[in-house]
Order: C-alpha cells, then sequence, then structure tokens
C-alpha cells in the first residue's frame, strides 16, 4: 500500500524492482515469447535482441562474481600483509628504542617522541624574616593636594 506524502517538498521515490527480479522477469518474456512465436505476430527480431541482452547479463554477472572472489583473496592477502608489516614495524621501533635509548632524539626518524622527563618546578621560599626585627607597620604617605 502507498503511503501519501505529506510533505509537497520531498519527491517520492517509486518502487524499483531487483535487477534479479527484472531479469528473472526477462527470461520469462524470452521463454513466452518462444513458445508462442508462432501465434504471436512477427516477434523474431526483438526475441533474438533479448536473447542478445541477456546473454550478455550473463557475461557480466559471471564477471561480477569472479572479480567479488578475487576481491575477497586479495582483501585477505592484503589485511595479512598489514599484520605483518605492523608486527615488524613494532619489533623495528622496539629496537632502535633499546639502542639509541628512551630520550634520544634520533628516535623521531622512526616516528617515536623521545622520553622527556618533566623538570619539577622550582619553589622560591618566601623571605624569611631576620631575628630580631619585626615587620614594620605599613607607612602611609601624605597625598598632596
Amino acid at each position: 500500500m502507498a503511503t501519501k506524502n505529506t510533505d509537497p517538498t520531498k519527491k517520492v521515490r517509486q518502487k524499483t524492482q531487483a535487477q534479479g527480479e527484472q531479469f528473472k522477469e526477462w527470461r520469462n518474456v524470452a521463454t513466452a515469447t518462444a513458445a508462442n512465436a508462432a501465434v504471436l505476430p512477427p516477434t523474431e527480431v526483438q526475441l533474438t535482441a533479448l536473447n542478445g541482452v541477456l546473454g550478455e547479463v550473463d557475461k557480466i554477472l559471471a564477471e561480477q562474481a569472479t572479480f567479488r572472489a578475487s576481491k575477497q583473496m586479495a582483501s585477505k592477502r592484503l589485511q595479512a600483509l598489514v599484520n605483518q608489516g605492523t608486527k615488524l614495524s613494532t619489533v623495528l621501533k622496539m629496537i632502535a628504542k633499546q639502542h639509541y635509548g628512551h630520550g634520544n632524539d634520533k628516535l623521531v626518524e622512526f616516528g617515536i617522541k623521545p622520553l622527556r622527563s618533566r623538570s619539577k618546578p622550582t619553589v622560591v621560599p618566601p623571605p624569611v624574616p631576620e631575628a630580631g626585627t619585626t615587620n614594620p607597620a605599613p607607612t602611609i604617605l601624605p597625598t598632596s593636594k
């Protein structure tokens, strides 16, 4: 059952037939036309064209299946190579870290951030008043008018 389009700004999507269903329909029409060729008006040209289209479709579907299978195999091989490359890269980085040390700037060439320890902030102690002196009271300076 079709739904009513309440928003006039939106386009109504037409129901499209899946390709597989279309191909099946074409095959049924071709079979029915061939079976009734004697009764139907001359349909030989169109039937031959439809059979040609169906043959081409079958070839393309077979090619797609072959490409899909080869793509899956290539994807699996690529994933295996990515895993192997990641492991080897990690091992080489660890060897470089061990050889140069954790803080050496040479590690940047390998894509590793050198370990930098944070320097502790120096705390300046407040001045200690000398013994025997007291804090003088603040002096107020006269203002001139």
